[in-house]
């Protein structure tokens, strides 16, 4: 009879919790963690774990043989073919894109960027901060869309970045005019430089805290749909922390180039910017040789809370980030990121108290379309009392679409819509 009892009780219990409605969305965008969180998170940790299994025995013979990619398995074991422009898928938005940038402890920023599309559509940008001259820019800005150079480099419109020695070397180059932040005042700019480096990279297909990608993943309903959703917007992302050095001359005065710098490489089936609702990056270097990239993403079909960041220690270790308080509805929700303001992750088993302060801020749009408006952001930083100097980025689903007068300005931009871009 008590057994019975015991049993009845249990059950009632059960159902009730098992009735019990899930908890709204913060904002309506952030998931927050429901009843069957902690059953999700065990689950999707046994399928990383799983998937890390098939990546090893892949990686032994050389090939990716299952077909799958991301959440534990690399789409690529050489990194020869890694670095390399890649064959753009058959998606109208099918991307591969390159990113460099950096700063240093004197106030030197510089931040460029060059995504393929089809039919020779590019997106790409130049932010450059020279003490002596001030933050200068791509002559688009605030937009970005320009057309490829040749099929199969990544150039255009007088930038070049190239890969030389596979996640060892790249060189930098720019020959063209920028704009002055603040006016219409073009001038001459050529920048030659090269990108090198001894880390490792971070390969976020292989790399991520599974207790993270754990956590953001069981924070979210899950359905049929939704699987196949996360692995249609897969993309393949990897960075690497390195140096750019080299010389940058202004209207005719020539500067060293030296900064601290980070570079990623992303490609895949498609990129949607309508999917992401926003993200708040920050990659920095410290003064005792500590580099850090921590930050969140929210793409609420696939992850509306994702925590990702790593951490590369003096000695080499290359730690991946467990927890991230960078909360983004905390911070810049309303569409105007903060300029001042502190947070904290967690990695190794250590807490890393964060101060941001931001130098300058500009802001463009990418996007045929401007889908996403980029708040690139050149700071200061402070871990743990230890000074720092970098860049934090944010994006933001706009909605307003691009203006007519730049429209008018491009008349391929309408031929590049009628494709389906």
């Amino acid at each position: 009879m008590l057994n019975l009892i015991v049993f009845t009780i249990g059950l009632v219990v059960f159902i009730r919790w098992a009735l019990k409605p899930e908890p709204a969305p913060i904002n309506h965008i952030y998931s927050e963690k429901g009843k069957w969180y902690y059953l999700k998170f065990a689950a999707f940790y046994l399928i990383i774990t799983f998937r890390q299994w098939q990546n090893r025995r892949a990686r032994n013979v050389g090939t990716n043989q299952t077909g799958e990619v991301g959440y534990g398995i690399k789409s690529k074991y050489n990194v020869a073919t890694m670095e390399c422009t890649q064959t753009l898928s058959d998606h109208p938005k099918a991307i591969d894109a390159v990113y460099f940038q950096g700063g240093n402890k004197d106030g030197a920023y510089f931040v460029t960027a060059l995504a393929r599309r089809p039919h020779k559509v590019v997106n790409s940008f130049i932010f450059l901060r020279v003490p002596e001259e001030g933050l200068l820019m791509s002559p688009r800005m605030p937009d970005t869309t320009c057309y490829a150079t040749g099929d199969d480099e990544f150039a255009a419109e007088g930038l070049k970045l190239e890969p030389i020695i596979p996640m060892k070397k790249w060189k930098i180059s720019y020959e063209g005019k920028l704009k002055r932040a603040g006016s219409n005042e073009l001038v001459d700019v050529h920048i030659d430089a090269a990108w090198t480096t001894n880390w490792k990279y971070f390969d976020f297909d292989t790399d991520m805290s599974s207790i993270a990608l754990s956590r953001s993943m069981a924070r979210e309903p899950w359905s049929r749909e939704f699987f196949e959703i996360l692995k249609e917007a897969h993309q393949t992302h990897y960075e690497q922390m390195g140096l750019v050095n080299g010389t940058v001359t202004i209207a005719g005065k020539t500067y060293p180039f030296n900064v601290e710098s980070m570079r990623d490489h992303s490609y895949g089936h498609k990129r949607e910017w309508k999917l992401l609702h926003r993200y708040g990056f920050h990659t920095f270097a410290l003064k005792d040789g500590t580099r850090i990239n921590i930050g969140m993403v929210s793409q609420p079909c696939t992850s509306s809370v994702l925590e990702l960041g790593y951490v590369y220690m003096p000695d080499g270790r290359l730690l991946p980030v467990d927890e991230c308080g960078f909360n983004l509805w905390n911070f810049g929700e309303n569409g105007r990121p903060p300029t001042d303001y502190s947070f904290s992750f967690k990695a190794a088993n250590r807490t890393w108290e964060v101060q941001v302060n931001v130098v300058e801020e500009p802001k463009f749009y990418i996007g045929w379309e401007w889908e996403a408006k980029i708040v690139e952001r050149m700071c200061t930083y402070s871990v743990n009392g230890v000074p720092g100097w970098g860049i934090s980025e944010f994006m933001y689903r706009n909605m307003t679409g691009r203006p007519e007068e730049f429209t008018e300005k491009d008349p391929e931009w309408t031929q590049t819509i009628d494709k389906g871009l």
